[in-house]
């Protein structure tokens, strides 16, 4: 295998592309006066899948990469953390600096929007802050995740940020759990954060966003259940439904719905079952997610997520008033809005993102 982490399981582009699209709409419903089944449940459960993507693309790379040498050794477990933070971290501090800058406009064009659809005012704190030099350092040390104040305190969708950090950074354990006994990891791992949630929720401790591990680890590990599952799929046993069904479960009981639930399902019979039907159901559908627009959108999926406000609230502000009362001028304007989103993400992409992960599989080469 080689060195440098290569990953060709399409579908998961496919689900990461067109969950920050979903996510992308959702923000749009919200803040340009959009149709109501965009601004309910669809984002957050679009977040939540991109966290079962994560789960499942971290577990796949550690089990299969040499470079990390299934996080057996310190050199191995020093390369994981290189090559994650710099995935993450040069388009989020770039990004950050910009958001910090322009939150007094960026709250006050979320105020024009406010009025105008005649809402309630939300809490403004996270446009208008007192010191955005803390607010800055408290954030790209990704400590804010562990606050509940600071889990959503800038004008970007960063809270999942500090909550894909801390699974990162936790992930090493989980992993030497997870080879020895998976079934009993899992079911062990699961346990103790979901006590930790329910204690929060009877100490009363209230994180204005979810990002905290603990409140969303369910996701992150259905998406490990799933590479588990798909790198074994053909010692398939009894145990291997244990686990589909404590997953399924899991994720019902604490999203309160079916949809990762049901992605998580649909995943599995896609990657995982061998039987004629399934394959000829892979064969019909595998066009779709091999389509060049599916790789395209899973490249600049964090460029969208992380970009996206920062260019609609400014956009809407100025547009929210016809928007509001039509349907198709909002479809219209959303439209353009996005074409000039991913626009902009694909600049950021090529030359921001490429060269941080460089840096990193550089940094591991030297290794």
């Amino acid at each position: 295998m080689d060195d440098v982490i290569k990953h060709e399981i399409s579908a998961l582009d496919f689900l990461r592309g067109w969950a920050a699209i979903f996510v992308f709409f959702h923000h749009a419903a919200i803040l340009g006066g959009g149709p109501i089944i965009l601004s309910g449940e669809i984002g957050q459960e679009a977040v939540n899948a991109f966290m079962l993507a994560s789960g499942f693309l971290i577990f796949y790379q550690c089990s299969i990469s040499n470079s990390y040498s299934q996080l057996n050794n310190f050199k191995g477990i020093k390369n994981f953390y290189i090559r994650r933070f710099f995935r993450i971290s040069p388009l989020y501090y770039f990004i950050l600096i910009f958001a910090l800058f322009f939150s007094v406009y960026l709250g006050e064009c979320r105020e024009i929007i406010l009025d105008e659809l005649s809402k309630p005012h939300s809490n403004m704190d996270r446009y208008y802050i007192n010191n955005p030099i803390k607010s800055y350092l408290i954030h790209i040390t990704y400590i804010f995740g562990l606050h509940p104040y600071y889990s959503f305190s800038t004008p970007l969708p960063d809270w999942s940020l500090g909550l894909e950090m801390q699974f990162y950074i936790l992930f090493p354990i989980l992993y030497l759990l997870y080879k020895r006994h998976f079934l009993a990891a899992l079911l062990i791992t699961l346990s103790l954060m979901g006590c930790i949630k329910i204690a929060l929720d009877i100490l009363d401790v209230n994180f204005r966003m979810p990002s905290f591990l603990p409140i969303k680890f369910h996701n992150f590990s259905a998406g490990i259940a799933l590479a588990y599952l798909y790198l074994n799929k053909k010692n398939s046993d009894k145990k291997h439904y244990f686990i589909i069904a404590l997953t399924v479960i899991t994720l019902i009981i604490f999203n309160k719905n079916l949809y990762i639930a049901l992605i998580f399902t649909l995943f599995w019979l896609y990657l995982c079952k061998e039987k004629p039907g399934f394959i000829a159901l892979r064969t019909k559908i595998r066009h779709l997610f091999e389509h060049k627009s599916s790789k395209f959108l899973a490249d600049i999926s964090y460029s969208v997520y992380l970009i996206h406000l920062l260019i609609m609230l400014p956009f809407f502000s100025y547009f929210v008033e016809v928007t509001n009362n039509s349907l198709s001028l909002w479809l219209i304007l959303s439209l353009l809005l996005l074409s000039i989103v991913l626009i902009i993400s694909l600049i950021t992409y090529r030359y921001i993102e490429v060269p941080g992960t460089k840096i990193g599989k550089y940094l591991i080469s030297k290794n």
